[in-house]
């Protein structure tokens, strides 16, 4: 809300812990946990730093900023690098189930003919931390990890323990309902079957895997 930033713990803490975001305009960065870490972390405007909060607000309600440096940018020409700043654009923060970070810089162009064309993405995976920086270096090989991105929070599966997921790929439910092939650079862009009720709302969400053991 705003520049506030308001979570609880359900079965914990039913109260709403409200937090200050020391910046503007967050829409298109998204809140993660880390399991590894116990911290939760959101992309700045950016993605040029990373800011990280505690688990327990009550002792420490101030972020940490780390800056995120990006080695190994693909190559282009500075004409396509310009256009990129008048699309739309998502920053994602995921971790691996394995410990592993990955940051997502989702680019969409929309074209009022066309609508959105093939969205053009860069992962890049963190290789150290030092000094309160994040070395990130540009890759397309998630191994086994299949991400997924929303308007909840994102996260990483095996792709070998989910059956019927491929492996080194991207799924995104928000502004685009797609899925993005890294091995073969394939991306599909899907929409609701003509038959789906006009009442079925859109729910731009994916659920986190969970066992009912």
């Amino acid at each position: 809300l705003g520049k506030q930033l308001s979570l609880c713990r359900p079965r914990l803490d039913l109260r709403w812990t409200n937090i200050s975001v020391p910046f503007d305009s967050w829409e298109y960065s998204s809140l993660m946990f880390s399991k590894k870490d116990k911290r939760f972390y959101l992309p700045v405007p950016g993605s040029n730093y990373l800011c990280s909060w505690d688990l327990n607000f009550k002792k420490d309600s101030n972020p940490k900023f780390h800056e995120l440096v990006l080695h190994d940018l693909p190559h282009m020409h500075r004409p396509r690098w310009k256009q990129f700043d008048s699309y739309s654009r998502e920053d994602h923060w995921v971790e691996s189930p394995s410990g592993e970070c990955f940051l997502v810089k989702w680019y969409t162009e929309y074209k009022h003919t066309d609508g959105f064309v093939v969205p053009t993405v860069m992962v890049f995976r963190e290789e150290d931390r030092k000094d309160g920086r994040i070395n990130m270096r540009y890759t397309e090989d998630l191994g086994d990890n299949g991400i997924f991105i929303s308007k909840a929070e994102d996260f990483c599966v095996a792709t070998s323990s989910n059956r019927g997921l491929w492996p080194n790929s991207i799924f995104s439910n928000g502004r685009l309902w797609a899925t993005l092939d890294l091995t073969n650079k394939v991306t599909g862009c899907y929409e609701y079957p003509e038959s789906t009720p006009d009442k079925i709302p859109y729910s731009p969400y994916w659920l986190t895997p969970f066992s009912s053991t």
